[in-house]
């Protein structure tokens, strides 16, 4: 059983991946008219965890300011993610075998990296809970 210092180390590793993120491929992704469903899907679920509606047209306001973005990224408040949100995830984003590194990796760098960080704070959250429960 995974205890909850251990998935902090992995979602650390995880937000230290995302620093690797080349900016270019972020400005990249806001420049699709009409992006791959790989990168609408990890974008809508970044935008529900930052607290936005999940649209195309709001993953762009965020990646508007790639350094802002960023920031809200690595700076995220992982320990207190509302219910709601989580359960949003979980049922309609992370319990979809087409949302997962694997399958975003071809896609695009940064959109693979972002996925892998929507995974690991669901997974921190599910693990805390457990641990929470004991």
């Amino acid at each position: 059983m995974a205890t909850q210092e251990n998935d902090s180390t992995d979602i650390e590793a995880v937000l230290k991946d995302l620093k690797k993120i080349n900016k270019g491929s972020l400005t990249e992704l806001k420049s699709f008219v009409h992006p791959p469903q790989p990168v609408k899907k990890v974008m809508e679920a970044v935008c529900i965890l930052l607290g936005r509606t999940p649209s195309w047209e709001q993953s762009k306001k965020l990646l508007s300011d790639v350094n802002k973005f960023m920031q809200q990224i690595q700076n995220y408040d992982k320990d207190n993610v509302s219910t709601e949100i989580i359960t949003k995830i979980r049922n309609e984003y992370t319990s979809d075998p087409e949302f997962s590194v694997e399958k975003t990796k071809s896609v695009s760098g940064a959109i693979w990296k972002l996925c892998s960080w929507v995974i690991a704070v669901e997974k921190y959250d599910n693990l805390k809970k457990s641990a929470d429960e004991k």
